[in-house]
């Protein structure tokens, strides 16, 4: 086995880019926030907004407060209320489907592929025939969730969602940076909502998010519920319900930094999954992406039926890693109301997936450590099964 590297391994990384980037440039973006005063929706945030439609190729991007503020403004610009269906993956942070749920409506689970471990279009369709055949619930919205940074099967969800009168929401809280058929994160899906919080692979140093869109009527939507649904002719006339949703101008001042080295980090993180791909054992399966497309890789996650001793095993020698996610979001507490479907992938997957370190600075002796550690715990498996 590869000797332990002498510096400890992360699972995340989010402190590198500073030196990389170099730290006296954050303190002058700081030092220029509190020289204008603008804290919160400044500037920076203004212009993070026109960099970030222009990098998604969309024509609206508005920052916000985090993933989940982004989630909701959407689904508020879409005027989701009780009575509305909302279509949402099970297998995912509890995010997703805490934003309908706030707005009042019923969150219907949908399980998953189990190559992809994103939504699968086979079930959402089952799944939204089972809400028409009862009849109780207005059919509204699909929030489809690119799951540790992988673009879901767009096509199939946007034409069985539109089919009946649906939008579709693209979370990709994780997967800002994605390519779906040639087009990015953003600009996908009849609205997209991402994260920036730390970990992410655009993170800033805080919480923070933002919503895309390509129409002027949603973004004015969404900028109004961001303050309290003000109104654009009078400041203190609020004319819709809405929420404090916006992004300070610190975050907005990270993320333009964090902007510079981004595409680099993508390719970085790609090169990681490359190598984790073509030298982790079959023993362990591997998350598929799609034909033409690629990751964000947020997280490299695998699937394995002895999760729970493989993590152990990683531990005991030092590799960091997690189980996103060891429980499907309809199985629990404040959801179980809605656990009214059977999800046999999503149940499956929460008890055998584990994210291995993805960070665009694992250097070749770590991932030496990491493959070679691994696939040490493989081959004892398969001698022991022999």
């Amino acid at each position: 086995m590869t000797n332990k590297p002498a510096k400890p391994i992360m699972l995340f990384d989010c402190k590198t880019a500073q030196n990389v980037i170099g730290q006296d440039k954050f303190l002058k973006g700081f030092e220029t926030i509190l020289n204008h005063g603008a804290y919160c929706q400044g500037p920076e945030t203004r212009e993070l907004d026109e960099k970030l439609a222009q990098y998604s190729g969309v024509k609206h991007c508005s920052t916000c407060g985090s993933g989940t503020d982004a989630l909701t403004l959407a689904l508020m610009a879409w005027d989701v209320k009780p009575g509305d269906a909302v279509f949402v993956s099970s297998f995912t942070f509890v995010a997703s489907a805490e934003a309908p749920v706030l707005l009042g409506a019923t969150p219907i689970f949908v399980d998953s592929d189990p190559e992809t471990y994103n939504m699968d279009p086979k079930d959402l369709q089952r799944a939204i025939d089972e809400v028409k055949k009862e009849g109780k619930l207005n059919l509204k919205a699909v929030v489809a969730v690119d799951i540790f940074g992988s673009p879901c099967n767009y096509d199939e969800i946007i034409k069985i969602a539109h089919a009946n009168g649906m939008k579709v929401l693209s979370d990709s809280c994780q997967s800002y940076g994605s390519v779906y058929h040639g087009k990015k994160a953003g600009s996908i899906a009849d609205m997209s909502a991402t994260s920036f919080y730390p970990t992410k692979p655009l993170g800033c140093y805080g919480d923070g998010g933002a919503v895309f869109s390509n129409t002027d009527e949603e973004n004015e939507l969404v900028k109004s519920c961001r303050v309290h649904g003000m109104s654009p002719e009078d400041h203190y006339d609020n004319v819709r319900l809405g929420m404090t949703g916006r992004m300070n101008s610190f975050q907005a001042a990270v993320l333009l930094l964090k902007l510079t080295v981004f595409d680099k980090e993508l390719k970085e993180r790609a090169r990681v999954a490359k190598r984790y791909d073509s030298e982790l054992s079959d023993y362990f399966g591997k998350q598929k992406i799609l034909d033409n497309c690629q990751s964000a890789y947020a997280l490299y996650t695998i699937h394995c039926e002895d999760r729970d001793e493989l993590m152990a095993y990683l531990k005991e020698n030092g590799i960091p890693c997690g189980a996103y996610y060891p429980r499907p979001v309809n199985t629990q507490t404040a959801y179980a109301k809605w656990n009214t479907r059977s999800l046999p992938v999503c149940e499956k997957l929460s008890k055998t997936v584990l994210s291995l370190p993805m960070t665009p600075y694992l250097d070749d002796q770590d991932l030496d450590y990491i493959i070679n550690t691994m696939n040490a715990f493989a081959a004892k498996k398969q001698n022991k099964a022999a």
